[in-house]
């Protein structure tokens, strides 16, 4: 059975997410939240960092729509995020995206030019290959390049096989 100060302060933690999130929310979808937060952040009501836990989250869905915790590709995504945000460490722009390619077993060489750029963007970030970033910055452009090799890699292959093409038709 919950505590009033358990029930005070997850109703205060759901207006902090409308609040950061711009709308209001159904409860469901405020449970279904938690119950996210819970899984993959370690996340407790009552804990010292929910509100700062319940702020970035909110920014996140914000910004990126799909940041649920569910859906598909999601857990590699997270996988992606948590891998550089973990390290402290600070590359390159052109170094991180050597390790980043490394860490999503991409071709570098098949990402467009103008990708990284939309990456680094998309994480608030303007991309150099000279410049210096922390991995706890580098951490988002990895959640979005993540995506972008998931949906590279579930494209259908293409073949230039003359011979394959004669005998599909």
């Amino acid at each position: 059975m919950a505590t009033k100060q358990y029930i005070a302060k997850y109703h205060q933690l759901k207006q902090i997410y409308e609040r950061e999130l711009g709308k209001e929310i159904a409860d469901i979808t405020w449970y279904r939240v938690v119950a996210t937060l819970k899984q993959h952040f370690n996340f407790s009501v009552l804990s010292s960092d929910a509100q700062k836990i319940v702020e970035t989250f909110a920014g996140f869905k914000r910004r990126y729509g799909s940041f649920t915790g569910r859906g598909e590709g999601f857990s590699e995504r997270w996988q992606a995020f948590r891998h550089f945000y973990e390290m402290d460490a600070q590359y390159q722009g052109g170094e991180f995206l050597k390790l980043l390619a490394e860490h999503l077993k991409i071709n570098l060489d098949d990402v467009p030019r103008s990708t990284p750029y939309y990456w680094f963007e998309r994480a608030e970030l303007s991309f150099s290959a000279e410049n210096i970033y922390h991995c706890k910055d580098l951490a988002l452009v990895a959640f979005v390049a993540a995506k972008w090799a998931i949906n590279k890699r579930s494209q259908p292959m293409k073949s230039t096989n003359t011979k394959v093409l004669t005998l599909a038709l």
